[in-house]
């Protein structure tokens, strides 16, 4: 090997270890956003009734097509007798129960006390039927994720009605409500998270007996699901105030189906604080309004600033999780806070705000004592580095030190 070669094969080690020693100094690159996913394909069901029939939860029990359209050449049945056909079966427990023991039999008699079944009583084609929910021919069982009345399909079912602008018109109804659920933070949980236990349409207005909700009942349906916030708001001044008013207790703060997720700036004296829309800085509970806005504040501005600081300390490649457990204690307390908003009074937030900023502080200080140890870390990289480019450097001279090779003789 000649000189030059030998040199070549030093710079190349020198480049191919400092871009090593470089590379694993770095902070890795993010991560690619994920792409959150769409609102879900419409159930159809094929346009030929003895294709869909084949699949159909009726045909899977033994029952034929006579059963419904009579013997003969089988031909459609009128909208205004669908539900008392369904009903001649879907209503006689004895019958219902031989194919599933626990089975409900009272949909029929919701059905007629809801306002599609009292419009459809009185000859009014043009609201639902049993078929319009549930397909004719293709009924599949609602746990299917392929009916058209499972939990991730109902909004889009009562959709194909509630949200012709013409066909609602008629009734007074507003077209835009499907639009507004999709979204809502409901929508969000069903759809993007797969969260079927969220509110979709019949989660609130029922399904057989659906029924709008008016204002005393919109507080009793949202408390099934959000029980404690229920408990404060009945047990604080602002229920009476409402009540006086005439207000709505969810719907007056929350809207009823473009729910958003709750934010902080909600909280406060002036636009866009939800609160500024009664109150102004004069009214008594004003300096209330400020503490409580004042302490979610605080306590987001300390959690956002440890929660950056533990990102950039993990994608460095440092281990962090204690850190992250009293981020996550931070973050618990910070839905304390919002909930505990329902009980419109300052007393409540102590306790968890100073939980809460403890916690953060505990998570700020694991990311410093992080980051503090990765920065010794690369000083000791650096010095390494410098030691191995100096071993190369001595080992370079001593190369070209070397006598040259002999040359064979002739």
């Amino acid at each position: 090997m000649t000189n030059r070669r030998r040199w070549e094969v030093v710079a190349a080690s020198a480049v191919w270890m400092c871009a090593t020693l470089v590379m694993a100094g770095q902070d890795p690159a993010p991560a690619e956003p994920s792409i959150q996913p769409q609102m879900p394909a419409p159930v159809v069901s094929p346009a030929d009734p003895a294709v869909a029939f084949q699949d159909d939860v009726h045909q899977q029990a033994g029952v034929t097509c006579a059963a419904c359209h009579g013997t003969g050449t089988p031909g459609p049945i009128a909208r205004t007798k669908i539900a008392d056909l369904c009903a001649s079966c879907h209503s006689n427990p004895v019958y219902m129960r031989t194919f599933r023991p626990q089975v409900r039999t009272d949909q029929h008699a919701q059905y007629l006390t809801s306002v599609h079944g009292q419009e459809m009583v009185k000859g009014e084609t043009r609201v639902a039927t049993c078929s319009d929910c549930h397909s004719a021919h293709g009924v599949r069982p609602v746990k299917d994720a392929r009916s058209p009345v499972a939990p991730v399909n109902v909004a889009q079912t009562c959709a194909r009605c509630h949200s012709d602008e013409a066909r609602m018109a008629p009734f007074g109804r507003d077209s835009g409500v499907y639009d507004d659920w999709s979204h809502s933070v409901h929508a969000d949980a069903l759809v993007q998270r797969g969260d079927t236990s969220a509110p979709t349409c019949s989660t609130c207005h029922g399904s057989h007996g659906a029924t709008p909700p008016g204002i005393d009942s919109v507080a009793n349906i949202c408390s099934t699901c959000h029980v404690r916030e229920a408990e404060l708001y009945q047990a604080s001044a602002k229920r009476t105030a409402f009540e006086a008013f005439e207000m709505p207790a969810c719907l007056t703060c929350h809207n009823n189906h473009k729910i958003e997720h709750p934010r902080d700036n909600w909280v406060g004296l002036e636009e866009p604080a939800l609160c500024a829309t009664c109150h102004d800085a004069d009214v008594p509970g004003a300096a209330m309004i400020r503490t409580v806005r004042s302490g979610l504040d605080s306590l987001t501005e300390k959690y956002e600033a440890a929660q950056t600081l533990l990102d950039r300390a993990e994608e460095a490649g440092m281990l962090v999780d204690e850190g992250k457990v009293a981020l996550h204690d931070a973050d618990e307390s910070r839905v304390r806070l919002r909930v505990l908003v329902h009980a419109f009074a300052e007393a409540p937030f102590k306790e968890p705000l100073d939980l809460g900023l403890a916690a953060a502080d505990r998570a700020q200080q694991a990311g410093e004592a992080a980051m503090a140890e990765l920065s010794y870390r690369r000083r000791g990289l650096a010095l390494a580095t410098l030691v191995i480019l100096g071993f190369l450097l001595t080992l370079g001279v001593k190369i070209r030190r070397l006598p040259p090779p002999r040359q064979p003789e002739v």
